[in-house]
């Protein structure tokens, strides 16, 4: 079934899925079933889950012209997340576009990981920064699940604080999250009792080999790392030791293949903090994580 035919002969939800699946399949996408449901679903206002439903249902003129923009969309390459507005991220929802860059899930990890360690303060955790906030996920999530906490988010872009702004207005959280235009810390003053971090960790070098959907839509800023990739990240580490609190936790996403070179630059920074790297769900190396006693 050709583009035109699927707005001109009323296909069935099935139909479209499958004709979707197969032009996504030959553009390359690794997904090419979870890209047409996700951008059906979007499209019909229905979750996935309720597509089978819908199964014989036909699609009407409108519904298979949108379907078919958003699919050719995708076939050129652009994020899903970008074409629905929303990506899922722990246990939000986030309203997201090219301002900014698209969470991942192994990013997650820093909110686990900054949420067991509150954990063992008892309430006393009443600073947090989050540097490089981009879309605002780990600050919402952070206060969210931190009541005793005020949160300062902070970005280069100011385009990205609107968008982290609009997804804090969502969840109410106006109030407890402060959003800084600054670079890394530098406009803000500690301590903080938790620092997180998902900074540009790729280097400069590698933009031309990464997939066509992340070096056409997603943000320069939010990835380029500089020449090895550590460069944004040295600077933060320059900045921890007066703004970590002891005790205080720092915590830094960074690529599985720059885990012994971060340590050893945030043993120089934080000399008296306890290093360690966490693994993602996949076994690598993804996190640094340093802690400072009290």
């Amino acid at each position: 079934m050709s583009q035109e035919a699927l707005q001109a002969s009323a296909p069935s939800v099935r139909e479209a899925l499958r004709w979707a699946m197969r032009l996504l399949a030959v553009s390359g996408s690794d997904s090419p079933r979870l890209d047409a449901e996700v951008l059906l679903a979007y499209v019909l206002g229905v979750t996935r889950s309720q597509l089978p439903l819908h199964w014989e249902r036909p699609l009407s003129a409108e519904a298979a012209e949108a379907f078919t923009a958003l699919v050719r969309r995708r076939a050129a390459h652009e994020p899903v997340a970008y074409l629905v507005g929303r990506r899922a991220f722990y246990d939000l929802d986030l309203a997201v576009d090219a301002r900014v860059l698209i969470p991942r899930p192994e990013t997650e990890l820093l909110v686990e990981e900054a949420l067991s360690w509150a954990r063992t303060r008892k309430g006393l955790v009443r600073r947090i920064a989050d540097v490089g906030t981009g879309s605002g996920a780990l600050a919402i999530a952070l206060a969210r699940h931190i009541p005793s906490a005020r949160v300062w988010g902070t970005d280069l872009s100011r385009e990205a604080l609107g968008v982290a702004r609009e997804n804090a207005r969502r969840y109410g959280l106006e109030g407890r999250i402060g959003w800084v235009c600054c670079d890394l810390l530098s406009a803000l003053a500690g301590p903080f009792e938790i620092i997180v971090a998902n900074l540009p960790y790729i280097p400069r070098e590698e933009f031309a080999a990464l997939p066509p959907d992340v070096a056409m839509y997603e943000p320069r800023l939010a990835l380029d790392g500089g020449p090895e990739g550590l460069a944004v990240i040295e600077r933060l580490l320059r900045q921890a030791p007066e703004r970590l609190s002891r005790p205080g936790l720092l915590l830094m996403e960074i690529d599985p293949r720059q885990a012994e070179r971060a340590v050893v630059l945030a043993k120089a920074s934080l000399p008296e903090a306890h290093v360690t790297i966490l693994p993602d769900l996949a076994g690598l190396d993804r996190v640094v994580r340093a802690v400072r006693e009290g």
